[in-house]
């Protein structure tokens, strides 16, 4: 382990302030299985590590979450059930060591550029286990800390597990801290979804009704949605005249009263939640059951992302479709999934249409194979990448538990 003057100058300097009043601490989470510090630097986005803790969950059913974000920040969606959000706490010792008396984490999860010197050495001092995940140090950063390479050195060097966003991020950090501090290469540690299930058996059976009818997908469609859905797949299948439109409404309930009025306009209907089959001659069916999405998902080349084309009503995540190969297309409302859509138009893995017409434009142009397959591979490169970063800070992770555990024992 480094020692560095900076540092104790650093620890000095934050001897004083007061330890954090109890009664300000919200309950922590509940059980007696090993508890994990989640603690996403400055500027980093806690919806990346979402994932990462559903996967922990899943993998061990008994693991308990707490996360720590700036005051006033609000716990983000898809935790695991029991996460308790705390404010992260002050870099002085005095709040420091209050905060580590009271939560007792069994690891320390930290994502970012950003080493806060008195966290790490008081989680060090105490035999919690530091894990450095999402680590990225570009080159105004390594400019910045190469005067201070010692310090930077002597706080890398109590991490249990570096891991970078990349291969510069890795050799910077090893130019600060030496060529012994072991760091891989995960890729960026980035919000993503875990494939959708579904029932195989359907999937082949529908999928084998279908034969080579054109499909695409509107999932959680808002009311709003339909006339731009249905107009839009009114001119698509001028194209395709085998074309099929797979319409979820946002509120499932919806479902019977929405097929009966598309029947009384016209259009040939099939209701899944009363068993009716995709024929021939059906144009939509409406999928209004629940815990279907996935089969959706897979059987439709395109999606249209319910819930974009006004504002106030934006639906489901984006990955979904990306990681199961269905090409995306969504409107100008991207809240609260801005950051989703944001990295997926980034790598040409998604299109955006800005109204009614422009989602018809662009479906006629999807119907051609090769087009929506460039879109979904793209989308689908986007979603590996985000799950096989969390797949190897997990192990991570879970070895550092484990070691832990074996040390106590």
């Amino acid at each position: 382990m480094a020692r560095s003057l900076a540092l104790w100058l650093a620890l000095f300097a934050a001897r004083g302030g007061a330890t954090p009043a109890e009664p300000d601490w919200p309950p922590l989470p509940e059980g007696t299985g090993q508890l994990v510090w989640l603690h996403p630097g400055p500027g980093t986005r806690a919806q990346g590590l979402v994932q990462l803790a559903q996967q922990m969950r899943r993998a061990r059913r008994a693991l308990r979450f707490v996360l720590t974000l700036p005051p006033g920040q609000e716990l983000p969606a898809g935790f695991p059930a029991g996460t308790v959000l705390l404010p992260a706490p002050p870099e002085t010792l005095p709040a420091m060591r209050g905060f580590l008396d009271r939560l007792c984490p069994d690891v320390a999860v930290l994502t970012g550029p950003d080493l806060p010197p008195v966290l790490i050495h008081e989680a060090h001092a105490r035999g919690v286990p530091l894990i450095l995940a999402d680590a990225q140090m570009t080159l105004a950063g390594w400019k910045a800390r190469r005067w201070r390479s010692g310090l930077t050195a002597a706080l890398l060097s109590r991490f249990t597990a570096v891991l970078a966003q990349d291969g510069d991020s890795a050799r910077r950090l090893r130019l600060l801290a030496g060529r012994r501090l072991k760091v891989e290469v995960t890729g960026p540690l980035e919000e993503t979804t875990e494939p959708l299930p579904c029932n195989e058996t359907e999937r082949e059976s529908l999928a084998a009704l279908l034969r080579t009818r054109p499909v695409w997908f509107a999932s959680a469609c808002a009311p709003e949605d339909e006339q731009a859905v249905l107009a839009a797949h009114a001119r698509a299948s001028q194209h395709a005249h085998r074309m099929l439109l797979i319409l979820a409404p946002a509120d499932p309930a919806r479902g019977p009263a929405l097929a009966a009025r598309l029947a009384a306009e016209g259009w040939e209907v099939a209701l899944r939640s009363a068993e009716q089959e995709p024929e021939e001659q059906v144009q939509v069916l409406i999928a209004d059951t629940e815990g279907e999405i996935g089969l959706w998902y897979r059987l439709a080349p395109v999606t249209f992302m319910g819930g974009t084309l006004h504002p106030g009503t934006c639906g489901r995540s984006p990955f979904e479709p990306a990681a199961l190969g269905s090409a995306i297309l969504y409107g100008p409302h991207e809240v609260p999934q801005e950051a989703a859509y944001a990295r997926l138009a980034a790598a040409r893995a998604a299109r955006r249409v800005g109204d009614e017409a422009e989602l018809a434009d662009a479906l006629v142009d999807l119907i051609a194979a090769d087009r929506a397959a460039m879109l979904a591979h793209n989308a689908w490169q986007v979603s590996s990448v985000g799950a096989g970063a969390t797949e190897q800070v997990m192990r991570a992770i879970l070895a550092a538990l484990d070691a832990r555990a074996g040390a106590a024992a």
